[in-house]
């Protein structure tokens, strides 16, 4: 069995843990676990860890899912609390992220992520038997289904530009009811991750999505496009968080069956 409990979100679904605008999530399989984002700047992660009774020592796995910082601030948390943890990112990680229409706020990346130790996520990577993260090529996303809004990155000469989103990484979870896609903010474009899986890894249907999906960024006129397209992928479960967005969750239930969201505390069995 996979239990994937949320620790981190911007709502919380438990008396007694904290939100913020964040993301991490605890996945446990018969083959170790692997503690997915770290959290925001509040630092709620050891706390919530700990109230859900997770040992942050016992971790044996952190990967990232992209370098802002409301999914890698907990970082220097965990290589204090689980100094043996390896550590997984896609190769472009470092690159300083800069936030706000003036591209004026450090948004993630730079000194501190470049020091550390990565396990390199490049296409993809099996991290357990049952976990394999991958980024999608740059070639092959459509940017019709990309955000770029008040988000940019900064080039080796300094100059800041709209972010490519190179680090993006999802995870492809085999459970005992098929295969599950774990996000962390989705920045490659939902659609885009759901074509690469297809193309990849010849997966067409999955038990359950999972995490931040970034809809939040997308005009509601668009709406009816993205829904069309994710429709073309059964899904039996989607389980939407972070930045997903109240409205685009209200438009994802009216068009899919088994719609909810899962805050901090939720658990699934993947």
């Amino acid at each position: 069995m996979i239990q994937a409990t949320v620790v981190v979100d911007n709502f919380c679904q438990k008396q007694g843990l904290y939100a913020e605008w964040g993301y991490s999530m605890w996945i446990e399989t018969p083959s170790g676990n692997l503690l997915w984002d770290t959290g925001g700047i509040l630092h709620v992660l050891e706390h919530n860890l700990r109230f859900l009774g997770l040992d942050p020592s016992a971790i044996q796995n952190i990967a990232l899912s992209h370098g802002h910082f409301d999914h890698t601030a907990g970082l220097m948390d965990m290589v204090r609390l689980a100094p043996r943890a390896k550590i997984w990112a896609s190769e472009n990680i470092a690159r300083a992220r800069w936030g706000d229409a003036d591209a004026a706020r450090l948004a993630g990346g730079g000194a501190v992520l470049a020091g550390l130790p990565f396990e390199s996520i490049e296409p993809s990577a099996r991290i357990l038997p049952e976990v394999t993260a991958f980024v999608v090529p740059q070639e092959v996303r459509d940017e019709t289904f990309i955000t770029h809004r008040a988000m940019f990155e900064e080039t080796a000469d300094g100059r800041k530009v709209p972010d490519t989103f190179a680090d993006d990484v999802s995870l492809l979870v085999q459970g005992e009811r098929g295969y599950s896609l774990v996000l962390g903010c989705a920045h490659a474009g939902l659609p885009n991750i759901l074509k690469h899986v297809k193309d990849a890894f010849g997966v067409t249907e999955f038990d359950t999505i999972v995490g931040g999906t970034h809809l939040c960024g997308v005009s509601c006129d668009a709406y009816p496009q993205w829904m069309d397209t994710l429709a073309q992928t059964p899904v039996r479960r989607w389980r939407v968080n972070h930045c997903t967005g109240f409205k685009a969750a209200a438009a994802l239930a009216r068009r899919f069956d088994d719609v909810d969201w899962s805050g901090a505390g939720s658990a699934l069995r993947l």
